[in-house]
């Protein structure tokens, strides 16, 4: 069912991009409808596929032993899972640049344990069939400022922040009660980043974009980004983009021994359409 539906979506948006292809040529003439004469903004919508690698340590409270470390993939049954993300970027007097960008991942998955695993305050013996629910909100703000631009190329460093929440829930069976009880745990952390980003235009609207950001914290840990992305302006108000990324963060809570520790590593890619204004 899942590859049916993969195979639909693909064949609708070759579809749509053909179509659309047949009448661009006469509308790429317009000008843009633009709020100021300085700037030109794009909000935009994007949807993907995500695989993911990670574990998470959880203990009860911060207690020293009380949490066990867990592999997310191989031990819960959760390493993939559809994506949506909305993003915003604009481009101000032609040299300072914003980016905006939120995604939302909450892959799942059922499992039985290959061991006896304690998380969050309860423990789960092994051979327990446990659901399991991840779920990433990753919001993502960027300021850079163009530096070198040549006539088909240009790069840009820049400064951000990164907010990462991330949550856990497994619905199981514990040892030290009946039934199925669901047990849920919330981390979130926030990254300053430094980065660079540099752009390649080429013929008929395209452009080629590729971003690298990242950051190391002593006392939290770190993050870092890659994404390379293609875009095409179908129309003045209208762009197609098509993306891969790879993002990681890796965090530690150390204000107590054996804290919350969570460490993840995505690996995906989105397709999306953004308007101009």
């Amino acid at each position: 069912m899942r590859l049916g539906r993969v195979v639909f979506y693909s064949l609708f948006c070759l579809t749509l991009v053909l179509g659309l292809g047949i009448f661009a040529g006469p509308v790429r003439a317009q000008e843009t409808f633009r709020l100021s004469p300085e700037a030109r903004f794009q909000l935009g919508m994007d949807s993907g596929y995500i695989w993911h690698w990670g574990e998470m340590l959880i203990p009860a409270g911060g207690r020293p032993d009380s949490g066990t470390k867990i592999d997310v993939a191989s031990e819960l049954g959760v390493n993939q899972g559809e994506a949506t993300g909305i993003t915003f970027n604009g481009i101000i007097q032609n040299s300072h640049l914003v980016n905006f960008d939120y995604l939302l991942y909450s892959p799942s998955g059922v499992k039985r344990l290959p061991r006896t695993l304690r998380f969050h305050n309860r423990t789960y013996a092994a051979d327990t069939t446990v659901e399991t629910r991840l779920d990433f909100n990753w919001l993502r703000f960027d300021y850079g400022y163009k530096l070198w631009d040549m006539s088909s190329w240009w790069v840009a460093p820049r400064v951000g922040m990164h907010y990462v929440r991330y949550s856990a829930t497994l619905n199981g069976k514990p040892e030290e009660e009946e039934g199925t009880t669901s047990n849920n745990r919330s981390l979130d952390t926030i990254f300053p980043v430094i980065g660079l980003e540099a752009r390649y235009l080429l013929p008929l609207g395209a452009e080629l974009i590729a971003e690298v950001e990242g950051m190391h914290l002593i006392t939290t840990g770190f993050l870092a980004m890659l994404k390379l992305e293609a875009r095409w302006e179908l129309h003045p108000d209208v762009t197609l983009s098509i993306a891969g990324f790879n993002r990681f963060v890796q965090c530690q809570e150390d204000n107590q021994p054996l804290n919350n520790e969570w460490s993840f590593g995505l690996f995906g890619g989105t397709a999306g359409v953004s308007f101009a204004f």
